[in-house]
């Protein structure tokens, strides 16, 4: 028998003080349980807006595919015999149909509806439009607002020599240039990484395709500038403000023979300032 240098009398004394700490230990235990169903339950209604079906009331809370509410979806309830029919969509998502069926004496439902990335292919290349084949995409899409949509670019330390925002050019054919609204690089191991946020509205254009532009050279070639001319003199008509921010970025990598009065107005502007400003802090 092991021996514990205690007397009955004391032992005793200690299984009645162990009872009601393994009382209390049950009782926290399942107050803790409480209170993450409450947690849960209250996340969940608090996406959640009500829609009346007839004589039924349904709580219906739309997510993203990583349960981030979004509260500008459009929703669609209605009835059809025993069946609560919903269908919910949103900019940028794959919309999606859900069912309830209809339980008697049961007059308060609610569904909970997740909706998909919508799928496009992303491209990136050079500003002399060679693809860079040693950059990747990430489509992670956590810890943005749900009416954007995040393009996750990790291109090589070594094969980006001018990492700024300024050199990076969002395009979705069809749709405008340049779209995207914001641009943060960070350092993760022998990578950039680039995140760009754009409208998540852009996705719903029939191109199935994102083109990143990244300018990693000094100059481009002429047949490059030739290209970008093009974009340029169109989209000048489309819209001006866009057209002058793109030309902004390209006017130090046109080839030096280009004079700038051969160029689209808003691209001389910029490339004859450009070349103004290298020539004043040469001397």
């Amino acid at each position: 028998m092991l021996d514990l240098g205690c007397t009955n009398i004391e032992v005793r004394e200690m299984l009645v003080m162990v009872r009601p700490a393994g009382k209390l230990l049950r009782s926290l235990k399942m107050f803790g349980v409480i209170q993450l169903a409450f947690l849960f339950s209250s996340a969940f209604l608090a996406g959640a807006a009500e829609y009346k079906v007839g004589q039924y009331l349904v709580d219906v809370d739309v997510r993203t595919s990583l349960m981030q509410v979004i509260p500008h979806a459009y929703v669609k309830c209605r009835l059809a015999g025993k069946t609560i029919k919903i269908s919910a969509s949103a900019p940028g998502y794959v919309a999606k149909n859900h069912e309830l069926t209809v339980r008697p004496g049961v007059n308060s439902y609610a569904a909970l509806i997740r909706l998909s990335d919508r799928e496009k292919r992303l491209d990136v290349m050079t500003f002399d439009y060679k693809p860079i084949v040693s950059a990747y995409f990430d489509r992670y899409q956590g810890g943005i607002p749900s009416h954007l949509y995040a393009i996750n670019l990790l291109l090589p330390i070594k094969s980006w020599p001018r990492p700024s925002p300024d050199n990076v050019i969002v395009n979705q054919p069809g749709y405008g240039w340049p779209i995207q609204n914001s641009c943060d690089i960070s350092v993760m191991e022998d990578f950039y990484k680039v995140r760009m946020l754009i409208d998540r509205a852009v996705l719903d254009d029939p191109n199935d395709e994102l083109l990143v532009y990244v300018n990693t050279a000094a100059a481009i070639s002429v047949a490059a500038a030739e290209k970008w001319l093009a974009v340029l003199t169109e989209l000048e008509t489309r819209d001006e403000l866009r057209a002058a921010q793109i030309a902004a970025v390209l006017a130090p990598l046109f080839p030096a023979h280009i004079e700038a009065g051969y160029l689209p107005g808003v691209i001389a502007r910029s490339v004859a300032l450009k070349r103004l400003f290298h020539s004043l802090h040469k001397e």
